[in-house]
């Protein structure tokens, strides 16, 4: 018999929150020890040019940036192009 109900089957409640909790804590205290050596290698990295490395040291300390910036205009923005860049590129200059 495959699929449906069964008594008894599944993953049992709880137990899975219960060992994630458990190693979340564990793994917190660990890494409060050791987080000295490893921030100095993510510096390095960073000093490096790893960009990766650098990226998690800016959002680590000061946060992500938000990714959606919304702007209001009242009107259109207008773009002129000169007439060098218009004829360049085959488009009517703008005056």
């Amino acid at each position: 018999m495959r699929g449906g109900y069964r008594l008894g089957a599944g993953r049992k409640k709880g137990f899975a929150a219960k060992n994630a909790e458990e190693a979340r804590r564990l793994l917190s205290e660990r890494l409060a020890q050791e987080i000295s050596p490893i921030a100095d290698i993510l510096i390095l990295k960073a000093k490096k040019g790893n960009v990766r490395a650098i990226k998690e040291l800016f959002d680590r300390a000061w946060g992500r940036p938000n990714l959606l910036i919304e702007e209001k205009f009242e009107s259109p923005a207008v773009i002129e192009l000169s007439e060098t860049i218009a004829k360049k590129y085959g488009i009517k200059p703008t005056h």
